[in-house]
């Protein structure tokens, strides 16, 4: 199983798999009030997974990990059919996110992922700009709180955020809060000022997403 995590947006959630498509099932099971042991105790699961065994020539299907990333994972031989008990939509979804990812073809993502990482440059070359502007030499804190800024308007938390942990969804409201926040520095807003249009920004954007999904 690859390393590299792909958060995947489902109806507005974030679910988790590996670059090699491998599904963190645990995780999955949770929405619909689930847990992957009930269904790998299924009589028919049992039997599949020694036909495939047999047959597969796959020396592991399902991993138990602990930690970051932690839960039970599954193959993805076995994903559509543990998706299909949980949801047939879901399943569905999941057939043409396992198909993208073999395929290498997880743009969607992955262009969510460096955009937000051009974003992030963009608000450092702005604070840069803006401490020179005053006189003053650029310092880590500097790039650091308005990092967290950018995060507290979204979440409402002070602190720092992985982003390779953040689906596309999520990655695109911080690209688009950097961008503005970039824009604010630029006009000489002081702290206050971008907060509270940032704030008044992200609420928007989280607003349209949120409508996005129920349409």
């Amino acid at each position: 199983m690859s390393a590299r995590i792909v958060p995947l947006d489902y109806e507005g959630q974030a679910v988790r798999f590996s670059g090699d498509g491998w599904i963190n099932a645990t995780e999955a099971a949770a929405r619909f009030g689930k847990v992957p042991h009930d269904w790998l105790r299924l009589p028919e699961t049992i039997a599949y997974l020694e036909a495939m065994a047999k047959y597969g020539k796959i020396p592991q299907l399902v991993k138990t990990q602990r930690g970051r990333n932690g839960g039970t994972w599954l193959h993805p031989k076995l994903i559509v059919a543990f998706a299909r008990w949980l949801d047939v939509s879901f399943a569905v979804w999941c057939d043409e996110q396992i198909d993208a990812l073999l395929r290498g073809d997880s743009k969607p993502w992955a262009s969510a992922r460096r955009e937000a990482a051009i974003g992030h440059k963009a608000v450092c070359d702005a604070v840069a700009l803006n401490c020179e502007a005053q006189g003053k030499t650029p310092k880590p804190h500097h790039f650091i709180n308005e990092a967290r800024l950018i995060n507290q308007v979204i979440t409402g938390s002070f602190a720092g955020r992985d982003r390779d942990q953040l689906d596309t969804a999520e990655l695109e409201i911080v690209t688009l809060a950097e961008l503005r926040d970039s824009g604010l520095l630029c006009a000489g807003m002081t702290y206050a000022e971008r907060k509270a249009n940032l704030v008044a920004y992200v609420t928007k954007l989280q607003g349209k997403h949120k409508r996005r999904i129920a349409a």
